[in-house]
């Protein structure tokens, strides 16, 4: 069963996944693509595959995604062949903006899709301005905007809605692994 794991930018997506794949070795994270900078902390392949515009829209052009999305002004997407590397007693997680998330809910992939949101839009922004990110006030509107928005059409298309509270990330991670103990055959 594939995970579909999406919410807004700053939301602990990414937390979230990391604790749960270092507490148990049946879920393992896909890697996806981006064209954004790497951060100090990231590692190519194993946080993403970070290509250029060039490389990534000539990956659009081959059909190699999945999904892919043009969110924050970088290219994100999934690559199709990351999901045939999983061996049968594995269950895939996938960490994606909620664009990507409906294009393989649109494909009928067969997978759980679940949202991330924070408790408010107030503490979300909290979150985004915390990640040390140089961030204008007008792109930190927009993504505040496209959270509203998400979090609108997350439930009508999501499977389950999961708060990240601040400072309750043990919360999160215990309601997501109930989820997939419901899913995962393993």
């Amino acid at each position: 069963m594939l995970f579909v794991i999406s919410g807004p930018s700053g939301v602990g997506k990414t937390s979230i996944i990391k604790k749960i794949i270092e507490s148990d070795d049946r879920f393992k994270r896909i890697i996806t693509c981006t064209t954004r900078k790497k951060r100090s902390d990231e590692k190519n392949s194993q946080d993403y595959f970070f290509l250029s515009q060039k490389q990534f829209k000539e990956k659009i052009k081959n059909k190699e995604f999945l999904e892919w999305a043009f969110v924050h002004n970088n290219y994100y997407g999934t690559l199709k062949k990351t999901l045939k590397t999983f061996k049968k007693n594995v269950s895939p997680i996938i960490n994606i903006d909620f664009q990507g998330a409906l294009q393989i809910k649109k494909k009928k992939i067969k997978a759980i899709f679940i949202f991330i949101k924070s408790e408010s839009l107030n503490e979300l922004n909290a979150r985004i301005k915390k990640r040390g990110e140089i961030i204008k006030k007008e792109d930190l509107k927009i993504r505040l905007d496209n959270a509203k928005n998400e979090i609108k059409q997350a439930k009508k298309y999501c499977d389950y809605i999961v708060i990240n509270k601040k400072n309750k990330l043990d919360q999160a991670i215990k309601k997501i692994l109930k989820i997939f103990s419901k899913y995962s055959k393993i």
